[in-house]
Order: structure tokens, then C-alpha cells, then sequence
């Protein structure tokens, strides 16, 4: 994929690693589906066992307790599907045509043979875009599991985005690459869903970016760049290290997410500010929300029992400002540890035990999008291995560490992986300035140094939601 655009940043390195590191069996169960009256199309382990089978797929619950491979009827499955697929489409577009799924199309469009592209046609035209098995069973968990576990509201994903995804193919392909994702957290050692995601990544970053280079980009539909551009987010959350340049190893200088996600927001604003005033759309009345208000003014009032500013940087609290409006209002006078104030606070509420899930929700939505305000100098400051910068960007993943990487699957590898990183550089480099603070941070969150000089990030347990 080319990078010479002016929507560079939107770029996968053809040698990225797209792909999470080799962890432990630590994936949460799949959740429960609802049990049908009969099981027709169950898994064959099931059939044979004479069993009842809750025909959950890829892995029917019977199967993952007992350890066994599950498998299914591939023409069940699809027919399962097609049932589920239609008869969803008819509830919210009952004046539409057909509901038929074209699966040889579906194989064309979806299988990135350019001679078969074609346009991708709207619902009302086809009835139900035509995707194929693999990809069904995609949107099928991104339906009734992973849009529940995003920033904002399930209904917003489940209900308007995903339908508006039939109507754009790079918003499919980045929903598609969000429940892969999602999927593989769950299931970590089946390796298709990482590549899966890895597929369906590129395709949709190709198109995002082509959509941006147009001269009319005011004038697109903002409610799919805005949701593409929110998925994508996720996605990069979700990797520990993303859209790592060729040439580069692994590490926190060379991490995409800073300045991905600033890209992002950028792209963001600028479809859905117009005169200086938010358009009419899906998003506005979810990032204008009185949530995010309330968070800040929270933080405001939330007597900290432990000083952060302090002992992790050496200087006295910041002078409270007006708290921002929404998620995406740039604030230039407010730099990196001034915006990590909230999330102190945060932290400090969850190790004195107390009940804030209330506003978790604005919590995740501020750590997610945190990245994202980061200004250039800063940026800058973080791909030179800046140790001023090193210390914040460590605070910051300890903290997500500690309040969101057990209650969102998209923040649980990331901050462990990260803090890991970024306490080597720190060793290496020997900040002696910075030991004090360095140890204070270390102390706080519970990270232990071993013999060989690895740092051990084990799991949050204060405040930890099963």
C-alpha cells in the first residue's frame, strides 16, 4: 500500500505485525447465546454425543469445557446464518426486497481478486449485501458480542452503524476487523482470527484513505468516516505494537498509536465540524454527551489520596482548567501530564475500593481517545526516546493497566506489553534524574524487577470485573 498521500498515516507497512505476541490461555469465556427450543444444526461432537448442543460458533460451550474441536456442518452453519441474517434484515428494512445471501458473489468481493471488484450496492438494492460464511459469522459476533465492549452505546454499533456498513465497503471490512480482533482475544490460540483481522485491516485502511484523498471530503458522509475511523481506533488498541515501520523492531519508539490516532481525530473533526459548528449525524449527541462532562467534573472534585504529580513527575499538581466539552475538543495549553490528571483519579478511586462503574463508560471512552490529543512536540518527544516522554507514556499505560485492561478486551494486552517496554528503555538508558520517580511508579502499580532483569507485569486485582 502506497504512503506517498497526505493521509500517510492511514498506511499499513507491508510487514507490519498486525498480529498480537503468544500469550497464555488467559481469554474470558464466550458469552452465552440464547438457547433455541430444538438443536437441528448442532456441532457434530454434540450429534454424536446425542447431547443438546447451544450451537454457538466457531466453539459451542460443551466443546470448550471438555478441551475438544468443535465443528460444524458447514451447510448448517450457512443456513443457520442466512436464517439469522434475513430475518434481522427484515426487522429493520421490512419494505426491502430479497433477503437471499449470495455467497459465490460474497467470495468474489471478499477474496481481494480486483478483476470481480465490484460497487458495493445498498440494502435496499440487494436486500442483504452479499458476504460470504466467514464473514457472516464476523458480523454475527459484532452484532450480539463486540458491540457491547466499544466506546459509546451498543445500540449505536448494533443497530445504526452496522446496517450503515452494507452501504460502505471499508466500514464493513473495518467491522469485520474489530470482531476478528475481538475473537481472537477471546480465543487466542486460533490463529485465523488474527489473520482474518489482518486481511480485512488492509482493505479497510485502502479505502478509508482513498475516501479522504477526494477534494470533497466535508462533503462525505461523515456518520461512516467517523465510524470507520472510531473502529479503527480500537484496532490499534488492541495490538501491542501497531503499524511498526519496516525497518524498525518492535519497541515504544517506534509504536504507531500516537500518532495514528491523532490522525484519526484529525480526519474526524474535519467531517464533523462545519462552520465551526458539529454536524447533524449519529456521533453528535454521543460526543457532545453530558458523560463525558461529568467524568471531568468528577475529576475535579475527587479528593486524590496519593500525589501523582509529585512522586511520579516531580512537580506540583496542575491548575485545574475548564474541563473540556467531549471526547475530541483540542486543548492546546494542556499537555500530556495535565491530561492524565482524570485517569489518576481514576486509578486512585479503583485502589480505595470504590464503586465508579457508573462512569466507566466515560472512562474508557477518555483513556481510549487519550492517545489521540497528544500535540506533535510530544509525539516527536516519545519516537526519539525521550525520557521526560518515556515517564508520562509509562504512567499513563500503568494506569490503563490498572483501571481498564480487565474491562475492556481492546485495552488488555496493550498496557501490560507497553509498560514492559517501556521499563527496559528505561533500564537500559539509566535515567538518574528519573530513578526516584521511576521507582515511586513502579511501587505503586506493583511492578516486581526479576533476577535477569525483566520486569514482571502480572495481573490487576484491585477493582478487577470478571
Amino acid at each position: 500500500m502506497a504512503s506517498s498521500t497526505r493521509f500517510g498515516v492511514f498506511s499499513l507497512s507491508a510487514d507490519a505485525p498486525v498480529d498480537g505476541p503468544g500469550v497464555d490461555d488467559r481469554g474470558r469465556a464466550i458469552r452465552r447465546r440464547r438457547f433455541h427450543a430444538k438443536s437441528r444444526d448442532g456441532c457434530l461432537n454434540c450429534k454424536s454425543r446425542k447431547v443438546k448442543c447451544d450451537e454457538h460458533r466457531p466453539t459451542c460451550r460443551k466443546c470448550s469445557k471438555r478441551g475438544l474441536r468443535c465443528d460444524f456442518d458447514p451447510s448448517a452453519g450457512e443456513r443457520e446464518l442466512t436464517v439469522v441474517y434475513r430475518d434481522a434484515h427484515n426487522q429493520r428494512c421490512p419494505s426491502s426486497g430479497s433477503s437471499t445471501i449470495d455467497t459465490v458473489g460474497a467470495r468474489r468481493r471478499f477474496s481481494g481478486d480486483a478483476s470481480s471488484e465490484l460497487p458495493v450496492s445498498s440494502i435496499g438494492e440487494l436486500g442483504v449485501p452479499v458476504l460470504d460464511l466467514e464473514s457472516l459469522q464476523l458480523m454475527h459476533h459484532f452484532e450480539h458480542f463486540t458491540s457491547g465492549t466499544l466506546m459509546f452505546e451498543q445500540h449505536l454499533w448494533r443497530d445504526q452503524i452496522l446496517p450503515l456498513a452494507f452501504q460502505n465497503e471499508y466500514l464493513m471490512h473495518a467491522v469485520l476487523t474489530v470482531s476478528a480482533s475481538h475473537l481472537h482475544y477471546l480465543q487466542p490460540h486460533t490463529s485465523r482470527y488474527s489473520q482474518v483481522a489482518a486481511i480485512h485491516l488492509d482493505r479497510s485502511l485502502s479505502g478509508f484513505r482513498e475516501s479522504l484523498n477526494h477534494i470533497d471530503l466535508p462533503h462525505q458522509n461523515p456518520d461512516i468516516i467517523m465510524a470507520c475511523g472510531f473502529l479503527l481506533l480500537h484496532y490499534a488498541w488492541s495490538v501491542p505494537f501497531f503499524n511498526v515501520p519496516n525497518d524498525r523492531s518492535p519497541d515504544i519508539e517506534s509504536d504507531g498509536l500516537l500518532w495514528f490516532a491523532g490522525g484519526v481525530k484529525a480526519v474526524i473533526l474535519a467531517v464533523y465540524m462545519k462552520d465551526g459548528k458539529p454536524v447533524d449525524g449519529i456521533f453528535q449527541r454521543h460526543i457532545t454527551t453530558n458523560h463525558s462532562r461529568r467524568f471531568y467534573e468528577w475529576s475535579d472534585q475527587a479528593d486524590c489520596s496519593y500525589d501523582f504529580e509529585q512522586n511520579f513527575f516531580h512537580r506540583s499538581p496542575p491548575s485545574r482548567e475548564s474541563s473540556p466539552d467531549g471526547y475530541l475538543q483540542d486543548y492546546a495549553t494542556i499537555n500530556a501530564e495535565e491530561r492524565l490528571v482524570p485517569i489518576f483519579h481514576t486509578a486512585d478511586a479503583v485502589t480505595r475500593g470504590q464503586d465508579i462503574s457508573d462512569l466507566m463508560p466515560s472512562v474508557l471512552a477518555y483513556t481510549l481517545m487519550w492517545p489521540s490529543k497528544a500535540m506533535a512536540n510530544f509525539e516527536h518527544n516519545v519516537r526519539d526516546g525521550n525520557i521526560d516522554a518515556m515517564v508520562t507514556m509509562l504512567s499513563f499505560y500503568a494506569s490503563s493497566w490498572l483501571v481498564v485492561s480487565e474491562r475492556a478486551w481492546w485495552a488488555y494486552y496493550r498496557p501490560k506489553i507497553m509498560c514492559k517496554a517501556i521499563l527496559e528503555h528505561l533500564s537500559r538508558e539509566r535515567p538518574s534524574q528519573w530513578d526516584h520517580n521511576i521507582a515511586k511508579i513502579t511501587e505503586y502499580f506493583g511492578f516486581n524487577r526479576n533476577c535477569d532483569g525483566s520486569w514482571e507485569i502480572g495481573s490487576p486485582t484491585i477493582g478487577h470485573v470478571a
